[in-house]
């Protein structure tokens, strides 16, 4: 069976194609056979204060779509090409493969699995963010004197 199953935790809230839906007392499952459903857990939800990486802004783009702010048609062409962005520099890494995921899903209409796969992307964006601005120790430093 095709679609999406969510387990939510008590009084977790979601949107559902934009409306704001809200669990009951006890942890509860729901399965969305139909994949035209729009869900976005609110606990996975970035704010538009936190949108500084290439991997957030792709995320943000599949958010926004789910959360119903963005048309699927401008917001899917947005995300294929920031998905494609990052496909051009993760190409021949271990994280072109869930760039590409990524991108499949999203040219399914697939959203919430964007968001799922970018969503495991993040720790790893970080710490190359991390690595690139921490000087490595023993690195020479390059010294360009000015002639003439």
């Amino acid at each position: 069976m095709s679609g999406l199953v969510l387990s939510l935790r008590a009084d977790e809230k979601f949107l559902v194609n934009g409306a704001l839906v809200q669990n009951g007392a006890k942890r509860g499952q729901i399965r969305l056979p139909d994949n035209s459903v729009n869900v976005l857990r609110l606990s996975d939800c970035l704010h538009p204060d936190e949108i500084n990486t290439p991997v957030r802004r792709a995320y943000y783009l599949a958010q926004l779509i789910l959360s119903g702010d963005t048309p699927q048609t401008k917001g899917g062409i947005d995300l294929l090409a920031s998905l494609s962005g990052l496909g051009q520099v993760f190409k021949a890494t271990s994280l072109e493969e869930q760039i590409n995921k990524a991108a499949i899903d999203a040219q399914r209409g697939r959203y919430y699995s964007v968001l799922v796969t970018l969503k495991r992307l993040l720790p790893i964006e970080q710490k190359m963010l991390q690595n690139a601005h921490t000087p490595t120790q023993g690195r020479q430093t390059l010294s360009i004197k000015k002639t003439g």
